[in-house]
């Protein structure tokens, strides 16, 4: 199996981009980078600038923010799950710091290909409200908890 094909096929996977069309996830997938990161590594960081989305496609991550006991796990991120895009669709500092939990193998997609990819297709910009929704949920059950 060729590169592109296997790139295409590990974003299928992703429920964030599940329901593009085959083209449209192999236009996405000519367009990522791999990145590859060992254990500990701080892929993200909390205050930081960025202009990417990751779709982690082996190894755990962990979910970390501040807060005025120090460092708290907020989430663990697997297989098939996406993060970064809150700076896109929200130009902001990074909002959590993410770190290898393992070794992990990433594609990136940069802000100016994931902007294109929610402004074409509308399931993908619907999946990734409900992701969004479902974080922010997360975060009410912190308080509320």
């Amino acid at each position: 199996m060729d590169e592109l094909t296997q790139r295409t096929n590990a974003l299928k996977a992703m429920p964030l981009l599940a329901d593009l069309p085959h083209g449209e996830l192999e236009k996405l997938a000519r367009r990522l980078t791999v990145e590859q990161h060992r254990t500990g590594s701080v892929i993200i960081k909390e205050g930081a600038s960025g202009a990417a989305a990751y779709f982690l496609i082996s190894g755990t991550c962990e979910v970390r923010r501040e807060g005025r006991r120090g460092s708290k796990r907020v989430n663990l991120m697997k297989r098939g799950e996406c993060f970064g895009e809150l700076s896109i669709i929200n130009p902001a500092p990074r909002s959590a710091t993410v770190v290898a939990l393992e070794n992990v193998e990433l594609l990136v997609l940069s802000e100016h290909d994931f902007r294109d990819a929610m402004r074409s297709n509308r399931s993908m910009s619907l999946q990734l409200v409900r992701a969004l929704a479902k974080r922010l949920q997360g975060r009410e059950d912190e308080f509320t908890g």
